[in-house]
C-alpha cells in the first residue's frame, strides 16, 4: 500500500471515528466486569442465530447465564465499531491521535457491563462487561475509566492457547483471498480486514509462532501488574462455577458450565463473514457493471439520435 493511500485510509478512519465520538454521552449502568485475557481462553458466546457461529465460547456464556451484558468481538464488528478501535489502536500505539479516555470508552460501550456498545452506531442495551481484542490491550484505560469494576484474566496454557489460535482465527487470517475483497468491499471487509491486520501486528507482529506465545505470556504478566490484586480473579474454565461465582458474588445456577465452541464452528462462521463479504463485491461489481452499461447505451442512443438529426 502506498503512503499516499496509506494516508488517505487512517484520514477516512479517524473521521469516521470523530463523527461517531463527537457526542459523548454518560453510562446508564456501571461497568461491572472487565474480561482481560485473550481470545480463544474460554471468551467467546453470543446467543443469536446470526452470531452464532462466529462466536460461543464458555465464560461469555456463564457470564450472560449470571445476567451480565458482554460487549464482544462480534458485537463491534455488527454495530459497526472496528474503525472507532481502529482509531483507538493507532491512538496508543501509534501516536495518531488523542488516546482515549472515559469519555471515549463510554461511547462505545454504553449500556454494556461486561463490555458493550452504543447508539449513532447503532447498540445492544445496557451491556455490563467486556471482553476479547483489542479490549485487553487497554486494560489501564478500563480500570481507570470504570474504578467500580472487576477484572478476570481469562488463562490457558500457552501451547495450547497458539495451536487453538493458529487452527481458528489465524487460519482464516491465511485465506488468500482476503487482501482482495478488503480492497473490493472497503466499507464491511475492508474495516475488518484492517482492523485485525492492525490488532494483531501490534500484538506480535503478526508472527503466529514462538513470538506471539512469547506476547501472550508478557501479556497475563501486564494485566497482573496494572490490576490491584483485590479486584483481579485469574480464571481457567475448567475450574467451573464455583470460583467465578464466589469472586462475582453470585449463586451458582443449576446445571454445568457451559461448554461451546469448536474449530469446525468457528471457520464455519467466518466462513460466513468471508461469503456475506464476496456477496457484497459480486453486487457492487454487477451494479458497477449495469451503471456502464446503462451510460454506454445512452451515449449510443444520443449518438445515432444526433446522426439522424
Amino acid at each position: 500500500m502506498s503512503k499516499e493511500k496509506a494516508a488517505h485510509e487512517n484520514w477516512g478512519i479517524q473521521w469516521r471515528s470523530q463523527k461517531v465520538l463527537k457526542e459523548l454521552v454518560k453510562r446508564d449502568r456501571p461497568m461491572k466486569v472487565l474480561i482481560m485475557g485473550m481470545p480463544r481462553s474460554g471468551t467467546m458466546f453470543t446467543e443469536s442465530y446470526a452470531n452464532h457461529f462466529l462466536s460461543n465460547e464458555a465464560l461469555v456464556a456463564a457470564l450472560r447465564q449470571l445476567g451480565y451484558t458482554p460487549y464482544d468481538f462480534i458485537d463491534r464488528l455488527i454495530l459497526g465499531h472496528m474503525a472507532l478501535w481502529t482509531q483507538a489502536l493507532r491512538a496508543k500505539f501509534l501516536g495518531q491521535s488523542k488516546p482515549w479516555g472515559k469519555a471515549e470508552l463510554d461511547r462505545v460501550v454504553k449500556g454494556f457491563d461486561v463490555r458493550s456498545s452504543d447508539q449513532d452506531v447503532p447498540s445492544i442495551p445496557h451491556p455490563t462487561c467486556v471482553l476479547d481484542v483489542p479490549c485487553p490491550f487497554f486494560t489501564e484505560e478500563f480500570l481507570a475509566a470504570y474504578p467500580e469494576s472487576v477484572v478476570i484474566l481469562n488463562k490457558r496454557d500457552p501451547e495450547s492457547w497458539l495451536a487453538s489460535m493458529n487452527s481458528t482465527l489465524f487460519r482464516v487470517f491465511s485465506w488468500n483471498s482476503w487482501p482482495l475483497i478488503a480492497k473490493l468491499d472497503p466499507g464491511f471487509a475492508g474495516v475488518w480486514y484492517t482492523h485485525c491486520m492492525l490488532t494483531w501486528d501490534i500484538f506480535c507482529g503478526n508472527d503466529y509462532g514462538e513470538k506471539c506465545k512469547q506476547k501472550y505470556l508478557e501479556h497475563y504478566d501486564y494485566v497482573r501488574r496494572v490490576t490491584p490484586k483485590e479486584r483481579l480473579l485469574e480464571y481457567d474454565v475448567k475450574e467451573g462455577w464455583e470460583p467465578l461465582c464466589r469472586f462475582l458474588r453470585k449463586e451458582i445456577p443449576n446445571g454445568d458450565f457451559p461448554n461451546v465452541n469448536d474449530t469446525e464452528t468457528f471457520l464455519k462462521g467466518h466462513g460466513i463473514l468471508w461469503a456475506y463479504a464476496l456477496f457484497k463485491v459480486v453486487r457492487n461489481v454487477a451494479i458497477g457493471a449495469m451503471s456502464v452499461g446503462v451510460g454506454v447505451a445512452a451515449w449510443w442512443f444520443y449518438r445515432k439520435r444526433s446522426a439522424t438529426d
